[in-house]
């Protein structure tokens, strides 16, 4: 009688289940330093591989909130979409570690270890998709801290993370670090991944090596022969991780030729992969550089009303002068315009320190990058770097080819330049120093970095996607980046950090939709800042687009109504070429939560 196909599956499940016990008893028997046996051994490696365990933090449900309710309805319009701006529980879990092993009587609480996992070269991969588990293990055999785990990576051989973790935990010299690596959808959990290469190091020899990338052999048998591999580690140790505070100019691509296909309907142009920027996309993004510059220049100069700058004179010209006092745009009250002062002299500071850029290695948002920062002071001194993070991607849903990627590596930069000579004519010129002084750095954009056209992003790959990109920025060394990246993303960011907590009372709590506009419009501003751009130029440069209106400064939402624009964040579309000012705060945890946003430099919502 042939077997039934329950019953080889359950029989193949066990068998896996018996070689993954016989592993951990084997690794726990075995000396973390030299490979002789343990005199004295008490215990086996903890298998509990998933180390995100424990339940979601219950947040006080008292009270009315406009921003739950907000929340809700958005989940209702979406209905079944598996982009949903809800917040899933799993996202939350991310944060929830397990209980935490003391060792030699000082506590996890006080100090941690950092384990960065940089790249791999792997040999028995094919085409599928891996990810890594890393853990720290005693000199008894028992797991310590909890066990992290890097996102999926897929058809290439080497491929590249550079996502750092906290181990939560205080490993002594006598521990080890245990690298797996995993063939599988690290979404689905290790329990549905297979195990396919192990390997450790002894944490003496990384803590000598601290800081540096050190190399961990991989086998599959544990004889360890054969080798399938090498991850390259970077462990760092550090004092109790205390709550951070990060602000995150985030900037949305100018627009692109799928942008423009959508406009017109052309169909034939949206089918394509991976748009650059069209003509006004790229004026877009040259004329933000040029905003910010300016707005910078008057705050040092001590004449900024605030940051939101929307129309300046041409940058050929000094900086403008201090608007007049019978100004519409400035604030009736002494205190007020200080205040407003005050708020924007700091972002334009906070600006101009930015040393980093991340970037969606998408054409359109690198093209962007390059023209926004080509005005920024960090650029003409060398000293700017351009960094491509993967989960800064779009998010694809059915039949969004535009977020399907084309190039990988430097190659990505050189697609940017190429689609840049093509569309403007002037020899080359702009396309060659597009990323002049600036460091490009193509960081995880390698291998099949995108979603694939025929498949789009659940709530679960979002999840990852924003763990991973919150986790960059939380370990960034700077308290201020610029991030290059989408509409969608950033929707899906603000919705997943935004507090729950109840509004403030002096905000009104009358109905949402009634009250989104209120408090944002200027009826002294531009209808568009973007409306007139300029189509020839004396010179060989890439042409620029000031705004025809006088030099004046337009208002910015002040901190009061801070929640309105974060449902705006989540409901509508920031312009091409906007930008707002995200002030992030991370707990001990590693939990982020939105404490203000600002919009700057002369960006709306459409």
């Amino acid at each position: 009688m042939r077997p039934s196909w329950d019953g080889i599956r359950r029989s193949f499940i066990a068998q896996r289940e018996r070689v993954s016990d016989a592993l951990s008893d084997a690794l726990a028997t075995t000396s973390l330093g030299s490979g002789t046996r343990e005199n004295d051994v008490n215990g086996r490696i903890q298998t509990n591989l998933d180390g995100d365990v424990g339940e979601s933090e219950r947040r006080d449900g008292s009270g009315t909130s406009r921003t739950r309710q907000f929340l809700r309805r958005i989940a209702r319009r979406d209905g079944g979409n598996g982009t949903s701006t809800k917040v899933s529980e799993g996202f939350r879990a991310r944060y929830e570690s397990e209980s935490e092993t003391e060792s030699a009587g000082t506590s996890a609480a006080e100090r941690s270890v950092l384990a960065t996992c940089a790249r791999a070269e792997l040999t028995n991969v094919g085409s599928g998709r891996v990810f890594v588990a890393m853990r720290v293990i005693g000199e008894r055999g028992v797991a310590r801290g909890r066990r992290v785990r890097t996102s999926c990576r897929g058809k290439t051989k080497t491929p590249v993370w550079n996502a750092t973790r906290d181990l939560r935990c205080d490993a002594s010299d006598r521990d080890a670090l245990c690298v797996d690596v995993y063939l599988g959808q690290s979404v689905k959990g290790i329990e549905k991944a297979s195990l396919i290469a192990r390997g450790q190091i002894s944490m003496a020899f990384a803590f000598a090596n601290e800081g540096r990338e050190v190399p961990v052999p991989l086998h599959t048998k544990l004889e360890r022969a054969g080798a399938v591999g090498t991850v390259w580690i970077r462990v760092t140790r550090t004092g109790a991780l205390q709550g951070s505070r990060k602000r995150i100019f985030f900037v949305r691509h100018g627009e692109s030729k799928w942008n423009e296909a959508q406009r017109d309907i052309n169909f034939a142009s949206m089918m394509k992969f991976d748009h650059p920027l069209t003509l006004v996309g790229v004026q877009q993004s040259q004329a933000l550089g040029e905003r910010a510059a300016i707005a910078c220049s008057h705050g040092r100069a001590g004449i900024l009303v605030n940051a939101n700058v929307s129309s300046m004179s041409p940058p050929t010209l000094s900086p403008p002068s201090s608007p007049p006092p019978s100004s519409p745009f400035r604030s009736t009250s002494p205190v007020k315009e200080h205040q407003y002062s005050a708020q924007g002299a700091e972002l334009c500071a906070s600006y101009e320190e930015c040393l980093t850029c991340y970037v969606s290695p998408l054409t359109r948002t690198v093209q962007t990058s390059c023209l926004l920062l080509q005005s920024h002071p960090n650029t003409f001194i060398g000293k700017m770097r351009q960094v491509c993070l993967q989960s800064l991607r779009e998010i694809k849903g059915v039949g969004g080819l535009d977020t399907v990627g084309i190039e990988q590596g430097d190659a990505i930069l050189e697609r940017a330049r190429k689609k840049l000579a093509e569309l403007v004519n002037d020899g080359g010129h702009s396309a060659s120093r597009l990323s002049s002084g600036i460091a490009f750095d193509s960081n995880d954009a390698v291998g099949q970095w995108w979603t694939s056209e025929t498949d789009s992003d659940n709530s679960q790959d979002v999840d990852e996607r924003m763990f991973d990109f919150l986790e960059a920025i939380r370990f960034d060394e700077d308290e201020a980046v610029i991030v290059v990246g989408h509409s969608l993303f950033l929707q899906q960011l603000i919705s997943r950090i935004v507090p729950t907590g109840d509004v403030d009372e002096s905000l009104n709590t009358g109905s949402v939709a009634a009250n989104l506009l209120d408090g944002f419009s200027d009826p002294f501003a531009p209808k568009d800042p973007f409306e007139a751009f300029a189509t020839n130029s004396n010179s060989g440069d890439i042409p620029f687009v000031p705004a025809q209106a006088p030099p004046v400064v337009a208002t910015i939402e002040p901190s009061r109504r801070r929640m309105k624009i974060f449902e705006r964040l989540m409901s509508e579309k920031l312009c091409n070429a906007g930008c707002v000012a995200l002030d992030v705060n991370f707990d001990d945890s590693g939990r982020a939560t939105l404490e203000d946003a600002q919009l700057i430099f002369g960006s709306k919502f459409v």
